[in-house]
């Protein structure tokens, strides 16, 4: 077996996790509490939305109860904003949640490194660390979903329909951000899941071209959340843990696994913090199973650590990859390493395809 394919079953046993039979955990359960960190606050920020809110529950209001220390947020995250922060001297954000080839690109210079901040991943599979700075935290997964009231009877069997228009009318829903977008993009023009990288940006652009005002391209995910639930939409290339919300709300949302992507989030210590004991602490304490597994509770996305065990609800399992396995057709996998030296270059490729 390939490496690759070795990380893509890793991934997957990974994320079954969720579905063990165990008892739940508790959200104020485990972790290193760092001690009395009263007086000290720190404001942690991810995209927004339900994972923000999965956050408060599962990280921040029992961290603040066992430590004394105040917590804020903030979103969405902006490599862009903290490079500004960092340089000028005066971050305001403390813990950001980052896809790991933007964040291993600011590793030591716009982030911490976890030996030299005393922050621990022991718990962490290895596989999901790819630098010296991040914690892995959620392993996600985006696939194509669909409107049940448009396309019920026959909804669409593969990720390449979501480029035909005429077949399947109405307009296409994606977040706004390069990582994740454009492998779902390249996946839904016949790119094959192993051959994804290195990534074909000509062609992601000449796929956003093909859809034209068909594409309606989400600032937030927080909003991609809402338009689901407004159900004013055709399809959507989703992180499927959004969509699980969604839909528990009511959305009328179905999934199609054919070639469905699948990346994992990290949180980083932004430096020249005014709470860097804080920081270091809350990394440690999201890093263990008992807090990953609460996080896992409230959204279904998988933790990085082999022994968490949530007790997630029923409407959650048909949302989770490994219950689907053999519907993929197939699972592509984000390249970190690609990321790291390309970000820059994809991001800018990114924004020009998608402001004309």
């Amino acid at each position: 077996m390939s490496i690759k394919g070795k990380v893509i079953l890793a991934a997957l046993s990974t994320v079954s996790l969720v579905l063990a039979a165990a008892c739940g955990s508790s959200a104020g359960a485990g972790g290193q509490s760092g001690g009395d960190l009263s007086g000290e606050k720190i404001v942690f920020v991810n995209y927004g939305g339900d994972t923000l809110t999965a956050a408060q529950k599962a990280w921040l209001d029992p961290f603040a109860k066992n430590t004394g220390a105040q917590t804020a947020t903030d979103s969405p995250s902006d490599p862009a904003k903290i490079k500004a922060m960092v340089q000028a001297g005066n971050p305001t954000w403390d813990v950001v949640w980052l896809d790991t080839g933007s964040g291993a690109q600011g590793c030591g210079t716009l982030y911490e490194k976890r030996s030299d901040f005393g922050v621990s991943v022991k718990d962490v599979d290895p596989r999901y660390v790819s630098d010296q700075c991040g914690v892995p935290v959620s392993v996600e997964n985006v696939a194509l979903v669909y409107n049940t009231k448009k396309f019920g009877g026959n909804p669409p069997a593969k990720i390449t329909d979501f480029l035909d228009t005429q077949k399947y009318p109405g307009q296409r829903l994606m977040y706004n951000y390069a990582s994740g977008g454009l492998e779902s993009l390249l996946l839904a023009s016949g790119v094959a899941p192993d051959q994804l990288y290195p990534l074909d940006l000509q062609r992601a652009a000449a796929t956003v071209k093909t859809l034209g005002r068909n594409l309606t391209l989400d600032a937030t995910l927080a909003q991609e959340t809402q338009e689901l639930e407004a159900g004013d939409f055709a399809m959507c290339l989703c992180y499927l843990g959004r969509a699980a919300i969604a839909a528990q709300n009511g959305a009328p949302v179905g999934v199609t696994w054919n070639h469905s992507f699948a990346a994992w989030a990290a949180l980083y210590a932004v430096k020249g913090s005014r709470s860097p004991k804080a920081q270091a602490a809350l990394l440690n304490y999201i890093a263990t199973p008992p807090a990953q597994a609460a996080f896992t509770e409230n959204i279904p996305y998988g933790p990085t650590t082999p022994a968490s065990k949530p007790n997630v609800p029923a409407t959650f399992h048909q949302w989770l990859p490994q219950e689907n396995v053999s519907k993929m057709d197939g699972e592509a996998l984000s390249d970190s390493t690609w990321w790291a030296q390309n970000a820059d270059k994809a991001f800018a490729a990114w924004t020009a395809m998608t402001s004309g």
